[in-house]
This record gives structure tokens, C-alpha cells and sequence, in this order.
């Protein structure tokens, strides 16, 4: 028997064909807003557990309105509603926030129903298949490795997806009292909230003031300074823009400005934990 290999062409920028093989195009980085949606939303909708649940009814029945952080809603149909997710028919915007949040719904939702512990000792459902749950968990994995974001566990409870950042990992682990705050600052849906980031930078100020005198007569001093002068007039400690400690470069900023200025303030900062971590681990190698 001969296989026949698939192969799409294509036209390079001088006209020459160029041809993609079924890997070339499984492989592909490339990402269709829409299309992602409509997989997760298959897997997470599929009626399979028992013969008659989805992953999503099964939560809705069993768990949902159980859950702490529900609020006033009822349903999962309700929270998607109101989060743009029309009826689970479709997104209200397609753009990567509106499927960031819907993901971020679902991750919540499976550990809430503990779904990766059914058909373990503690469950017993035979009839509960598991192939669609390590389908949706699949694909949620590897489409926010291609989009460079990861989830993290806020308060032990919530669910979050954030952007891949090592040196935030690094600086979250060493810093279990500040770990929620920097984890909250890469959250995707925070891009655009400068009010909140601001917050979050006067939390992260009042925790380096301690830092000072580690930092005194070494030759970080300068960064840390420098830190200290993005806090002081960038309209985070003070207010910036009116009255004795207003400045004009601040208020004659757009947001957009700003909120590179705020980012910029927080990746330094990151670096400033680092180093702190480095020069009380260099004072006291043996604590």
C-alpha cells in the first residue's frame, strides 16, 4: 500500500512554491480566537458523564451554587452572561480577553467540582469518563503556552491566569506575604485597570521601605533610589496631578503612558526583591 502525503502550497515572496506538510500546519502558532473558543466550549459542553452530563452541567448541578466566590449568581449560563459569553452560543467580543476570561471561568470550575479526582480512591464512577476532562485540560494547557500566559493560585482558592513570568515566580515564591499582590498585577485582565495597578504599587512600595538600610552603602543603592523616585512622582504614593506635588509630565500623560510607566515601576521593583532575596541570603548564608 503507498501513502499518499498531504501537502498544501503556498507562494513565497518571490513566487516560488513553497509546500507545508499536515505537521507543518498541526504545528502552527497561530491562533484563531473564535476557533479556540468553539473547541473548549465543545469539550466543556459534551454530554458524556453518565451518558447524559457535560463537565458543565455536572458542576452546574452538583457544585455551583455551592461555590464561595458565586456572588448572586445561579448558573454558570448566568456568570457567562454577564461576563459577554452569550449563552455559551458565542463570545460577545472575539478578542483574547473574552477568551482569557472564559478559560479562567472553566479553570475554576474544574477544581471546584474536583473533577481530576474522580475515578480515584476517593470517587468511584465508572461510568465517568474521563477522556473529555484531560481533553479540555490539554487544550487549555497548550493554548496559554502559546500565548505565553500560565495559571497561579490566588489565596489558595482562586484560580488566575497571568503572563508567564519567571522572575515573578521566583519573587512570589520567596515572598509568600506579597505573593497574591504580584500575582494579581500580571493578571490578564488587569491590562488597561491603572487605578488598580496603582493600588497595587502603593501595597508593593510600603513593603520595600523596610529594604532601605540592606540596600544602603551597596552598589544596588542607586536602583533602589530610583525606585523610590518612580514611587514618589508617578502619581502612586502621591497625588500627582493637582495641588503642591502635582507634576506636569504625569498629568499631561495618556493612560496608555501611564500604565507603561506603572509596568516599568513594577518589573524594577520584581528586580529589587531579587536582589534583596541575594543580599540577606549573602548576611545570613546558614538561616
Amino acid at each position: 500500500m503507498k501513502w499518499v502525503i498531504f501537502m498544501r502550497r503556498s507562494l513565497n515572496k518571490n513566487g516560488a512554491i513553497m509546500r507545508k506538510s499536515v505537521f507543518d500546519l498541526m504545528s502552527n502558532k497561530e491562533i484563531d480566537i473564535e476557533r479556540e473558543f468553539i473547541r473548549i466550549r465543545k469539550l466543556f459542553e459534551k454530554e458524556h458523564f453518565y451518558g447524559i452530563y457535560s463537565i458543565k452541567t455536572y458542576i452546574d448541578d452538583y457544585y455551583f451554587q455551592k461555590w464561595k466566590r458565586r456572588g448572586r449568581f445561579l448558573s454558570l449560563n448566568d456568570l457567562f452572561t454577564s461576563l459577554g459569553i452569550k449563552d455559551s452560543k458565542g463570545l460577545k467580543d472575539n478578542t483574547l480577553e473574552y477568551l482569557l476570561m472564559y478559560i479562567e471561568v472553566i479553570v475554576n470550575m474544574l477544581e471546584l467540582g474536583e473533577i481530576s479526582n474522580i475515578n480515584s480512591n476517593t470517587y468511584r464512577y465508572e461510568d465517568f469518563n474521563m477522556e473529555i476532562y484531560v481533553l479540555l485540560k490539554e487544550n487549555i494547557e497548550t493554548l496559554l503556552e502559546d500565548l505565553n500566559y500560565e495559571i497561579k493560585v490566588k489565596n489558595n482558592q482562586e484560580y488566575i491566569i497571568v503572563e508567564k513570568d519567571m522572575l515573578l515566580s521566583a519573587v512570589a515564591e520567596s515572598n509568600e506575604d506579597i505573593c497574591n499582590d504580584i500575582i494579581e498585577y500580571r493578571r490578564f485582565s488587569l491590562k488597561g485597570n491603572i487605578l488598580e495597578k496603582r493600588n497595587l504599587l502603593k501595597l508593593l512600595a510600603n513593603k520595600i521601605e523596610g529594604m532601605k538600610s540592606l540596600f544602603k552603602g551597596t552598589t544596588y543603592n542607586n536602583m533602589f533610589e530610583d525606585i523610590q523616585f518612580m514611587l514618589n512622582n508617578f502619581n502612586i504614593r502621591h497625588n500627582n496631578v493637582q495641588r503642591k506635588n502635582r507634576k506636569e509630565y504625569i498629568v499631561n500623560l495618556k493612560d496608555e503612558e501611564l500604565e507603561q510607566l506603572y509596568d516599568k515601576t513594577f518589573d524594577m521593583i520584581l528586580g529589587l526583591f531579587v536582589i534583596n532575596d541575594y543580599l540577606n541570603e549573602k548576611e545570613n548564608p546558614f538561616r
